[in-house]
């Protein structure tokens, strides 16, 4: 007969296969997203229901430095819930959501307990941005891409938009970055198909034409580049800076003779150069485009903040309220920007507790960066950042894909801090 440690074992396996096949699946099968955090979390449950404890919360969550936070960040949620203006939408929110998501992220940091685990994660997320860049390929040479059908205008893979795809690559390519950083412990056809995939990966996501993603991802990156050539000399950084302003100066404006020329030889087409140059050149004209749109959407999620102030008007109710504050064709939609939404579902008691929240998080990685010097957990660090970035002008934390993909970035996160944490002990 098994005893009951075994059992926890076989279930600390179903949830990492689940948790595996999630982050593999994300970019391209939202009903398997569903599927797999659902399955995870039964199984997580039924750990409890059986007996175990973990170090925190009644022996019901694993202990993390972000416990607290958490905690204070469900129960605002919770508050909004129950002063909600429609119930039945914040319930649904609350449970069917927001316990779902951070449930992904307790999930991780449980069963991310040795190299070897975390090791299978990193293959997944490699293996799926492997078969994104076929897909990617296809969309961009044949007009349509192969695991969804999707034509395109902008790149944007299996995914619904393209600032979707833009989202995720912000993310991906600094975690690829990190882990190809820290590559001691790494083959060198790992690292060479690292470094391949960097490459097409931000190529991906210039053909996104995603000027909020393109932002978010320099921003991100510094935060990388900062604490990777801090400890440089000057002259070292200089070169470096002017190496990658050159780069994307003969990117955005390689002449036209020598464009013809290479696409001749290879078939290139460099219309993803000049649309590039016309969607940076857009981003200053503010009577014309989506510019203006997102204005006049943050104004109306300005005005619900201000009749809905400390508990807003209930998790998951914005685009029914909304309609109240409709002052435009467009109106009446989504804020484009997380942070108002936020503000306008949970108030200002929500907001301030998920920015704690993110504070701890990067107070907590930033110390354990310094102290360990490990690249993955500063590779994660930016691609988050960036993420947190682009949440300012999309919606990035109320898509189904890319706030499982936030989450589960967070948890992995933890993870590592923590498996580190452990090694040192």
């Amino acid at each position: 007969m098994l005893n009951r440690d075994k059992i926890f074992l076989y279930f600390d396996r179903a949830i990492i296969t689940f948790l595996c096949f999630l982050i593999f699946y994300l970019p391209f099968a939202k009903a398997g997203v569903e599927i797999f955090v659902w399955s995870a979390i039964f199984i997580f449950i039924l750990k409890r229901v059986l007996g175990y404890r973990a170090g925190s919360g009644w022996g019901m969550f694993p202990e993390t430095g972000l416990n607290i936070a958490l905690g204070i960040f469900i129960a605002v949620n919770a508050l909004s819930m129950i002063f909600s203006s429609h119930f039945g939408l914040s319930f649904r929110g609350f449970f069917g959501k927001e316990l779902k998501f951070i449930a992904i992220y307790f999930m991780l940091v449980e069963v991310i307990n040795s190299k070897r685990r975390l090791k299978i994660i990193l293959i997944a997320i490699i293996s799926s941005a492997v078969l994104i860049v076929f897909d990617a390929g296809a969309q961009y040479f044949r007009g349509v891409d192969f695991l969804r059908g999707y034509g395109w205008a902008r790149l944007r893979a299996s995914f619904i938009s393209a600032n979707d795809f833009a989202g995720w690559l912000i993310v991906i390519v600094p975690l690829f970055l990190g882990l190809l950083a820290a590559g001691k412990t790494i083959g060198k056809g790992l690292k060479a198909l690292l470094l391949i995939l960097i490459i097409l990966l931000i190529v991906c996501l210039l053909a996104t034409y995603a000027r909020g993603a393109w932002l978010s991802f320099i921003i991100g990156i510094s935060l990388m580049g900062w604490y990777f050539f801090k400890n440089f000399t000057l002259k070292v950084k200089l070169s470096c800076l002017s190496l990658g302003i050159g780069l994307l100066a003969i990117f955005l404006i390689l002449p036209q003779p020598i464009q013809t020329k290479v696409k001749a030889i290879g078939r290139i087409d460099f219309k993803v150069g000049d649309t590039v140059n016309a969607r940076i050149k857009s981003t200053l004209k503010t009577e014309e485009g989506s510019t203006p749109i997102r204005f006049h959407l943050w104004k109306e999620a300005l005005r619900m903040i201000r009749d809905y102030n400390f508990t807003g008007c209930g998790l998951n109710t914005y685009s029914v309220v909304a309609r109240d504050y409709k002052s435009f064709d467009f109106g009446a939609n989504y804020p484009h920007n997380c942070y108002l939404q936020m503000a306008a579902e949970t108030g200002l008691f929500g907001l301030s507790a998920f920015l704690w929240v993110l504070l701890v998080f990067f107070k907590t990685g930033l110390r354990h960066f310094n102290l360990r010097k490990d690249y993955l957990v500063l590779g994660l660090l930016s691609g988050i950042l960036a993420f947190l970035v682009q949440s300012f002008f999309d919606t990035n934390l109320y898509a189904l894909q890319l706030v499982v993909l936030f989450w589960y970035m967070l948890g992995l996160t933890a993870a590592v801090t923590k498996l580190d944490q452990k090694e040192l002990a």
